[in-house]
């Protein structure tokens, strides 16, 4: 009898374990696809490498960073002529302080930080192009901040994938110590 049972368990943890695998692999392809999930595929993938959202996360910040000092760079060479140039400078450096303290935030694991921050900066993003559109502008500033409010949207939503992947994690672990705990 207590034979039966034994084979029973290890049936079933075999079975988890399959269940698990193949979870976990759906998971892996579903997350492969990282940027064709997003707003702006096309911004995001010369960024974007594998399936690690963390390295993803950051490497688009790090881009932004840099892109955003060049608009920053732009604008200053513009501001003291045109208003609303000025306010897109502010907005852009405001935008570069948030990506700092999102890129501090992805080190400490906070993502709830890394989120805000991300946000702040889209937002500053689509402050300086709302002006532009407002005041009916086209120029290489305007331009150059509504790349940055798609990357920036892009990475965003690449940010709140890592709740997510962090929760299936969690399930799996949950579920199998669950099956195995019997």
């Amino acid at each position: 009898m207590a034979g039966c049972y034994k084979n029973q368990l290890y049936l079933t943890a075999i079975a988890v374990t399959v269940i698990l695998w193949v979870a976990s692999q759906t998971v892996e392809a579903h997350f492969n696809r990282l940027c064709a999930q997003t707003a702006y595929p096309t911004l995001c993938q010369p960024l974007v490498k594998g399936s690690n959202l963390k390295r993803a996360v950051h490497s688009t910040i790090c881009a932004l960073e840099n892109k955003t000092k060049q608009a920053i760079a732009d604008a200053a060479r513009f501001k003291n002529g045109n208003q609303q140039v000025a306010i897109c400078h502010a907005t852009l450096t405001d935008a570069a302080f948030n990506l700092a303290k999102a890129k501090t935030s992805i080190k400490k694991r906070n993502v709830l930080s890394l989120k805000m921050f991300l946000t702040a900066a889209v937002s500053d993003y689509g402050v300086c192009v709302n002006g532009f559109i407002d005041s009916r502008q086209v120029n290489a500033v305007q331009n150059a901040a509504d790349a940055l409010r798609k990357m920036g949207t892009n990475c965003l939503f690449l940010a709140t994938l890592i709740d997510d992947r962090c929760n299936v994690i969690i399930i799996e672990f949950l579920i199998s110590n669950i099956f195995l705990a019997n």
